[in-house]
C-alpha cells in the first residue's frame, strides 16, 4: 500500500507541488518513508491455555511524505492515527516493518541514539495544559529543547514568543495562567525552538474552543511556511484538514484505505468509508436553523445508504445516538450567544479566572 498506489486511491492526474513549496524532483529522499510498517499488542493473558490475544493497530503501512508537504492522516478514535504517529516520531517500535526520517532508519535505534531525530523533527500535542509542566515559567519550558540538545538560548524565546503572538512579558509566567488558545501558542513555540524540519501535529485545535480553533489553525499555516516545515497534521476533524493539508490518507482499522491530493479526495471520494466520513460531517448551520441530532443523524444514514455505504449498522447506530441526544436535551438544543461570547472572550482577552 504505497502512497502512490493504494488500492483505493483518489483518481489520478498529477499532483501539484506541496502548499508554497517548489517542485521537486521524484528521486528526492522523502522526509518520512514508511515500507511495511506494522504495530501489534498483546492483550493480558486470560487463559492457562490459550494465548493472548492480539491487536493489530497499524497493518502493512506504506507512504512517502515529500519534504515542505502537509500531509493530513484522519480516522475515527481507535484507528490507530496515534500509534502510527508515535512510530513516526520514535516513541515506540514497529512489530515489523521500516520507518526512515530524511532517509536515516529510526526503527531498530535507542531512545539515546535518536537524539538527532529530537531536534529535526518535534510534536505539538492535543492538551496544551497536560503537555506543559505547571511548575515550570514559560522562559523555561521553550527553551527546555535547546538546553537539552546543547543550543544556546540567546533571545530565542523572546523571538519565539512574538513569532507565535504572544507578549514577551510572557516568558516570566506559569501555564495555568494562560487560556487554552495561548497554551497552545507556547507549545507551538517551544516545537520550534530546536529549528525542527519536520513538525507533527497531534490533533492540536481539538481540544480548544470554536472560536480559538482557527486562530491557531492560522498560526500553524504562518508557522509551516515562515520556516518552511513539513507538516504531518492528525485529526478526526475532516474540515480542519481540509484547510490545512496538501495530501489526506484515511485510516480505518489500522490501514489506509484511502490516499491522495486533499481536494480530490473530498470531492470524489472513492472507499466507501471516507465516504462514510465526508458524510456525517456536522453542518453548523443546519444545527442553528433548529434541526435536531435525530433529523442530522437521519439525513447522514440516508446519504451514506444513497452513495453505497456498506457500514449500515453503523449509519443506524448513529441515528439512534441522536435521537438519544435530543432525548437528553431539556428544550432543545441550540448555541447561546453568550457562549459564543465567552469562548471568543478567551484567547483575546487573556487568562480567564
Amino acid at each position: 500500500m504505497s502512497d502512490t498506489g493504494t488500492p483505493h486511491d483518489a483518481p489520478g492526474g498529477s499532483e501539484t507541488p506541496p502548499h508554497g513549496a517548489p517542485g521537486r524532483s521524484e528521486d528526492e529522499t522523502p522526509a518520512i518513508s514508511l515500507r511495511g510498517v506494522n504495530r501489534e499488542f498483546r492483550r493480558p493473558r486470560t487463559s492457562l491455555t490459550s494465548a493472548p490475544a492480539v491487536v493489530h493497530a497499524v497493518r502493512d503501512v506504506t507512504l512517502d511524505i515529500r519534504p515542505g508537504e502537509r500531509f493530513g492522516l484522519v480516522g475515527e478514535s481507535g484507528s490507530g492515527k496515534s500509534t502510527l504517529l508515535r512510530m513516526m516520531s520514535g516513541l515506540d517500535r514497529p512489530t515489523s516493518g521500516e520507518i526512515h526520517i530524511e532517509g536515516q532508519p529510526i526503527q531498530d535505534s535507542s531512545a539515546r541514539r535518536l537524539g538527532w531525530l529530537r531536534r529535526r523533527l518535534q510534536l505539538v500535542f492535543q492538551d496544551p495544559m497536560s503537555s506543559l509542566d505547571p511548575r515550570m515559567r514559560i522562559r523555561e519550558i521553550i527553551s527546555e529543547p535547546l538546553v537539552a540538545q546543547g543550543i544556546p538560548r540567546g533571545s530565542k524565546v523572546d523571538d519565539l514568543l512574538e513569532r507565535v503572538g504572544l507578549s514577551t512579558d510572557a516568558a516570566l509566567r506559569f501555564p495555568h495562567q494562560f487560556s487554552g488558545g495561548q497554551r497552545q501558542r507556547i507549545s507551538v513555540a517551544r516545537a520550534l525552538a530546536p529549528d525542527p524540519h519536520i513538525l507533527i501535529a497531534d490533533e492540536p485545535v481539538s481540544a480548544l474552543d470554536v472560536s480559538v480553533r482557527a486562530q491557531v489553525l492560522n498560526l500553524i499555516d504562518e508557522v509551516v511556511d515562515g520556516f518552511e516545515l513539513t507538516l504531518v497534521f492528525v485529526s478526526h476533524d475532516l474540515s480542519v484538514v481540509r484547510h490545512v493539508c496538501d495530501r489526506v490518507a484515511v485510516m480505518r482499522a489500522g490501514e489506509i484505505v484511502e490516499i491522495g491530493p486533499t481536494e480530490q479526495l473530498y470531492q470524489d471520494p472513492q472507499h466507501p468509508y471516507t465516504q462514510q466520513l465526508l458524510a456525517s460531517v456536522p453542518r453548523l448551520s443546519e444545527a442553528l436553523a433548529g434541526r435536531t441530532a435525530a433529523e442530522l443523524a437521519e439525513r447522514t444514514r440516508a446519504a451514506l445508504a444513497g452513495e453505497g455505504a456498506t457500514d449500515e449498522a453503523a449509519a443506524l447506530r448513529l441515528a439512534e445516538e441522536g435521537a438519544r441526544a435530543d432525548a437528553g436535551i431539556d428544550g432543545g438544543a441550540g448555541l447561546r450567544a453568550e457562549d459564543v461570547r465567552h469562548d471568543r472572550h478567551e484567547d483575546e482577552g487573556g487568562t480567564i479566572a
